[in-house]
This record gives C-alpha cells, sequence and structure tokens, in this order.
C-alpha cells in the first residue's frame, strides 16, 4: 500500500482545476484517493457532503479489484468527509479488462501492482491487447501492461504519475516498454529515498506527459540522449554519457554464447554434497512404467488445461492402457558412502562467492549419461520439461553466482552439469581458446560490474544474457591484451592448484589497470 504522506506528496505536483479529471487504477485502500480528494475541496464551495458529490461525480475516478481493499478505501473517505455520493465512479473490478465507454483522463496516477500479480487464466488474452507497442514486445507483467493501459486512457497532453519499481529502467525484458513510453513523450524518472516500511525494494516515480515522440529522457534530472540510449543492447535508462564509449564496439556475445542451467525438480533426489573425497547416497532409483491418464496430463499442463486435440490423444492412450518410462527414488536402509571420483557421479557447478576458480562442491547422480534426472525431469508435474544448458554440459567455459551484487566469475573445467544458479558462458565455434583467459579476466574488474549493474541489468540477477550483452574490451590493445591473457591463465593455474584468490589479490589491481579505457581509445571510438 502507498504510504499517505508519499501519496500526497505526489499528488502535491499536480495542477487541478474543477475540470480535471483524475483516474487511479488499483487504489488499494485509497491513500492517493484521499489526496485527491483533498486537492480538489478547496475548489468548491457549500457544506463538505456536496463538495465530496461534485468531486466524485466529476474529477475523481478510480477501479480496485479486491472488494474487501474496495470497501476499506471507501470506508476511509466516508470517515473523513461523510457519506459518499449515489452517483460515484470508484468501481470494483479488473483495469486491464473493464470498460470505460470511451472515457479517458487528464490524470492517471497510482501505484500499480508489481511481480506477477497478473491472473494466470487472463495472461494470454492480456498479451494480445497490451503485449505489443510500435512493433515492439511489452513484458507480461502487472505494472507494464497497466502503464499502456493507463496511456491508451490518457487524452493528448495528459500525465501519467505512476510510482513503480526501478527495473524498468534497466532490465532488458522491460525495453519494449521503454521503446513505448519514449513515443508518447518525455519520461522523468526520479528515485525514490524510500518507499514503506513494507519492503526495502527500490521504487521509481514515473512521469509522463503525453506529447509525442522524444529524442531523450530525464533519469534523477540527468538527461540522456537517445542516441547513447541506442548504443546499448537494452536500450538502457541507466546508461550515462561516460559509460556510453564502452559501448561503442563488439559484446561480449560476439565471443560467447551464455546459458543458464537446469533445474532437476527435486535436487535431494539426485544432488550430494561432497565431503572430502566423498558423498553419501540415500537412494537408489528404479525405472517403472507409469499409466497414462487424463487426470495426470492435466495435473502438468499449462494452467492446468489440456487443448481439445491434447485431451483426445490422452483419452486414447488411456483407454488402450500406454504408459511412459518413469523413474522414482526409493530410499536405502542406510546411507551408502561413495567416494568420488565414480562414473555414475558427474560434478555439478553449484554457485558460489568464489572468483578465478573453485573446487567443486557437489555431485550429481549421472548414472547413464544422467538417465534417472532426465527422466524424472520429463515426466514431472510441471508443463516446463526442458534441461537448461544440456547441449554445454561438459565444456570448458566461465561461471558465475546468477544472484550477486557483482559479478563473481571464475574459472569452469570440462566435465561439469550445469545448475540453474551458477550460469555459465563458451566459447563460440572458431573462437579461439585464448580469448576464454582474456574474457575471464576482464569478467572480474569492478569495471565490468559497473557496467553490468549500472546499465545491462541493476537487480541482483546476472542472466547468461546480461552477460553476453557486456561490452567486449575492443579498446584493449594487443600487447596489453597478452599481458591479461597470461596474468588470468596464470592465477586460474595456481587457484587449481590450491591458492585462495580473493579480491584483495595485488594481481586483480593489475587486470583494472590492464582493461582502463584509455584516451586513445576513448578518441578513436
Amino acid at each position: 500500500m502507498t504510504p499517505p504522506v508519499l501519496a500526497r506528496q505526489i499528488v502535491a505536483e499536480l495542477a487541478v482545476n474543477s475540470d480535471t479529471r483524475v483516474f487511479e487504477p488499483g487504489f488499494g485502500d485509497g491513500a492517493f484517493l484521499l489526496a485527491l480528494i483533498d486537492a480538489f475541496m478547496p475548489l468548491y464551495e457549500g457544506p463538505t457532503t456536496d463538495r465530496l458529490a461534485r468531486i466524485l461525480e466529476s474529477n475523481v475516478f478510480g477501479i480496485e479489484l479486491d472488494p474487501v481493499l474496495r470497501e476499506r478505501a471507501l470506508g476511509n473517505v466516508v470517515t473523513r468527509w461523510g457519506p459518499l455520493p449515489a452517483t460515484h465512479h470508484l468501481n470494483l473490478g479488473d483495469f486491464l479488462t473493464y470498460d470505460f465507454g470511451g472515457r479517458s483522463f487528464d490524470v492517471i496516477v497510482g501505484n500499480p501492482p508489481f511481480g506477477g500479480t497478473i491472473d494466470p487464466s487472463k495472461q494470454d488474452e492480456l498479451d494480445a491487447r497490451y503485449g505489443y507497442r510500435g512493433g515492439a514486445k511489452i513484458k507480461k507483467e502487472s505494472y507494464a501492461f497497466f502503464a499502456v493501459r493507463a496511456v491508451d486512457l490518457l487524452k493528448q497532453s495528459g500525465r501519467l504519475l505512476f510510482i513503480c519499481s526501478n527495473t524498468f529502467l534497466t532490465i532488458n525484458t522491460m525495453r519494449g516498454l521503454r521503446r513505448f513510453l519514449m513515443t508518447i513523450g518525455t519520461p522523468h524518472v526520479r528515485q525514490l529515498s524510500s518507499f514503506s516500511d513494507e519492503t526495502r525494494h527500490p521504487v521509481v516515480v514515473l512521469d509522463l506527459r503525453r506529447t509525442g515522440p522524444t529524442d531523450h529522457v530525464t533519469v534523477d534530472r540527468h538527461v540522456l540522449r537517445r542516441e547513447i540510449i541506442e548504443q546499448t543492447p537494452n536500450f538502457s535508462w541507466g546508461i550515462t554519457e561516460d559509460l556510453a564509449t564502452y559501448f561503442s564496439g563488439a559484446r561480449l556475445g560476439d565471443y560467447v554464447v551464455a546459458t543458464g542451467g537446469m533445474t532437476t525438480g527435486r535436487n535431494e533426489y539426485f544432488v550430494r554434497d561432497i565431503r572430502g573425497d566423498h558423498i553419501w547416497e540415500p537412494f537408489e532409483f528404479e525405472f517403472f512404467d507409469d499409466p497414462i491418464t487424463i487426470e495426470k496430463a492435466t495435473a502438468k499442463a499449462r494452467l492446468g488445461r489440456l487443448t481439445g486435440p491434447e485431451r483426445d490423444r490422452t483419452g486414447r492412450a488411456e483407454a488402450s492402457g500406454e504408459s511412459v518410462r518413469n523413474v522414482r527414488a526409493v530410499p536405502l536402509p542406510e546411507s551408502r558412502q561413495v567416494r568420488i571420483p565414480d562414473g555414475r557421479y558427474a560434478y555439478y557447478n553449484k554457485a558460489t562467492s568464489s572468483i578465478i576458480f573453485s573446487p567443486p562442491t557437489h555431485v550429481i547422480y549421472w548414472a547413464d549419461e544422467g538417465d534417472a534426472v532426465l527422466t524424472y525431469k520429463k515426466n514431472g508435474d510441471w508443463y516446463l520439461r526442458g534441461v537448461g544448458g544440456r547441449p554445454y554440459f561438459g565444456r570448458e567455459g566461465l561461471t558465475w553466482q546468477l544472484v550477486a551484487g557483482r559479478l563473481n566469475a571464475r574459472y569452469l573445467p570440462a566435465g561439469f552439469i550445469l545448475d540453474s544458479g551458477a550460469p555459465a558462458a563458451f566459447l563460440r565455434a572458431g573462437v579461439p581458446r585464448d580469448e576464454l583467459w582474456f574474457i575471464l579476466g576482464w569478467a572480474i574488474t569492478s569495471k565490468a560490474t559497473e557496467l553490468l549493474k549500472r546499465v545491462i541489468n541493476h537487480t541482483r540477477n546476472i542472466q547468461g544474457k546480461d552477460f553476453e550483452r557486456l561490452p567486449y574490451p575492443w579498446w584493449v590493445r594487443p600487447a596489453i591484451k597478452a599481458k591479461v591473457i597470461e596474468l588470468t591463465r596464470q592465477l586460474v593455474a595456481e587457484a587449481i592448484a590450491g591458492r585462495v584468490v580473493d579480491r584483495s589479490e595485488v594481481e586483480l589491481a593489475v587486470l583494472e589497470e590492464l582493461f582502463a579505457l584509455d584516451k586513445a581509445a576513448s578518441s578513436a571510438a
């Protein structure tokens, strides 16, 4: 819920008159409604209840999906100003599907929900309605769709004021929304120092007037020209003039392909901690014929629904007694000690904050090329049955934590199975192996993390595609590049031999200097 003091501060920015129509989508418990009614009250004369009636009939409009919250908001209005008028426009309904009868608004203000709040049964319908604007994909997320619908309802020169997650400034999935907003007007974004005690998630205020396409945005009063925004692969509003030069050359994705790993569905069945030179195995795995039924297929289907052809096909298979090969984990009477390495197990690339290199900490049961794991994944109670990163299992590359405040990159030897918590990158066909050391050296620098976290994706997630979007160090001259390669290769060799490398090491300071963007390179760009 929006803190009342914040709602009042935002509403205070509005210049309203008796003809202004303000709408709030998803008004919750009424923080903005109360502030808006307060703003309009001085424009009218007479008893409070009469002024309230005029405001709610002509000036303040809203909709709320949750009936309990709506009643709470209406109760807050009544407590403050007295009975509601017979006619008002504080409706119960879904903002994304409600029919407003062609009505448009001068101002739309609010705090739209974000974080997967769209009813799954309506996602496809809403995606068809709001998922594309100007040829750009709009992410299937509540606040993105709220922004698109709000713009659709704005009058020409109307104003949008939304509190929203700051994730939309950089993440690639919001690229379409950023492009769309710049076709509508000049977005002004300001960071809020804090939102409320309920969350530490950073939020911003998006302020936009519907005045037509723009060539710039402002973020915390800094003007970002469209031409430097366009230099970034994600159309980032996190770019700055001083960082733009880095994005004027090649990307890491020109040299490596990055990928996530897999989820097993039940790690406790298949993944084991390495304890010294052994693991403890609590299960054996038993394959069996699992009868096909409509009930089971429905449980695994997207949104819990089978299409007509799927239902017909499954019904025929059930009627004829067909089955699929499945697997189950059978507990052993006592866990069995297994010395590692063992041919039935493969090293599993779990996330760690280590840099340069980290010895394996886990293995995964991988007998017969992972037959048990892959069979379980294929037949589990989920509709996404793919195995992330499978074409890259066992390859040499580099890897990092998925969730981290900085890029903790390390060498990944050949032979590992990939976990979803530790994305990895692998050289593209024809790229010399020395590039692996060069890119690893670059990835552990503070500048690489700065570019990643300020421009590419400022959240704590570091996806494989985020890594590919990082600049390749095109500015490093050949003689310096050779030094980087040799230094990084030596660090990895020493780490494999037992040295623990941390960020205080003098070699890392040397790498920072070797990757510095000098004036000559900057001028050439």
